[in-house]
């Protein structure tokens, strides 16, 4: 049957988009490295056929479960302590496309009830992305070009999916996903797509960023270690944000987009906010507390919307004062660095527009750079 076959073909040429983000320069006459991207649709393409085939065998649904960009989706729900397995995907898919009524906290939780209604319309916003590569990636690739190394060397692979919660996510490494299942339009997918890319180009330089810290089972040095995590996370959702190209999404009509908008304005106007929890957060990290990293994230950072918007002002902020160049040169610094570039400049802390950072902050940025002592 088509549908079945559609359902589990994973390797059909016209169910991949590839395209390379051209960061060109002649010396010579020879054409210098660049960073190429490589996005595939076929996750998202099978698991859209197959929520609309009534006669999908459970097999079939596990097939499509254990692909890349599926298991992306699982790996998701797990940092959110949700037990999602390819089982349990499998069972939701397969429940959905029987329309039988979906219980399972995991399978509720893949989202499919949000998808399937519209998995038509999802589908025909692939045929656009596979139809029109260029037109795509124009925005993406201008808005990379600026933020990432010159002659960078490093390959970066995307996967579209149509499950799960969020809009597009990364794992630190050179993989990211983008979910149409959030994203319900050209320009959010496109606006999407350079946030979760640019988390790629984050990972390629994951081990510039990293620090060292000997004893890691003394009091100090697990706190050392929790709070330059949570400064990660800041730095790497902060000057995500501001690569995004925010402007697109106010060309958008969309649900989508006006509710990333919203975050996004509210973010900002309510910074001070995020700034005392990013405060309280880094003091109840502390080696004199034996509250978990996990516990703490939990409390107002899960969904990233405080990192988003404290993080977001302090990468403007550092790009106003030394152009692009010195947010990309935060790629290869530990991510301390990026709270002590914020501190450190000129205009810090003169009005709203460059907020001051709390005192536990700051002083934990500072201990980091002198070596956790």
């Amino acid at each position: 049957m088509e549908t079945e076959h559609q359902a589990v073909n994973h390797s059909a040429p016209c169910d991949v988009l590839c395209f390379n983000i051209f960061v060109r320069s002649e010396i010579q006459s020879s054409v210098v490295s660049q960073p190429s991207v490589k996005i595939h649709t076929e996750d998202a393409r099978a698991t859209l056929v197959a929520l609309q085939n009534r006669n999908l065998t459970l097999d079939e649904a596990l097939l499509i479960a254990r692909m890349p960009g599926n298991q992306g989706v699982i790996r998701k729900l797990q940092e959110f302590r949700i037990a999602s397995t390819s089982e349990s995907f499998a069972n939701a898919l397969y429940e959905n496309a029987h329309g039988a009524r979906v219980t399972g906290i995991p399978e509720i939780a893949i989202g499919f009830d949000r998808v399937k209604p519209k998995s038509q319309e999802l589908l025909s916003l692939l045929g656009e992305i596979e139809a029109n590569p260029k037109t795509f990636q124009r925005a993406i690739e201008d808005r990379i070009r600026l933020i990432t190394p010159e002659h960078a060397d490093i390959h970066l692979e995307g996967y579209v999916v149509a499950a799960g919660d969020g809009g597009g996510y990364a794992f630190g490494g050179t993989d990211f996903f983008l979910n149409v299942g959030i994203a319900d339009g050209l320009l959010v997918a496109k606006s999407t797509t350079i946030h979760e890319l640019y988390h790629s180009v984050q990972g390629a330089y994951a081990a510039d960023r990293a620090i060292k810290i000997d004893n890691t089972q003394g009091p100090v040095q697990i706190a050392c270690a929790n709070q330059e995590r949570l400064f990660a996370s800041l730095y790497e959702e902060g000057t995500a944000r501001f690569v995004e190209d925010t402007a697109l999404l106010s060309q958008s009509k969309s649900e989508a987009a006006f509710e990333i908008l919203a975050d996004f304005n509210d973010g900002a106007r309510h910074v001070h906010n995020g700034i005392t929890l990013l405060d309280m957060s880094i003091n109840a990290l502390g080696e004199s507390t034996s509250l978990s990293f996990e516990d703490v994230y939990e409390v107002g950072f899960l969904g990233h919307g405080v990192l988003y918007g404290v993080g977001y002002v302090m990468a403007r902020d550092i790009a106003d004062s030394g152009g692009r160049q010195a947010i990309v040169d935060l790629l290869k610094e530990p991510s301390y660095m990026f709270i002590l570039r914020y501190a450190e400049l000129a205009k810090y802390g003169i009005d709203d527009a460059y907020p001051k950072l709390g005192s536990n902050t700051v002083a934990a940025a500072r201990r980091l750079a002198a070596g956790c002592k």
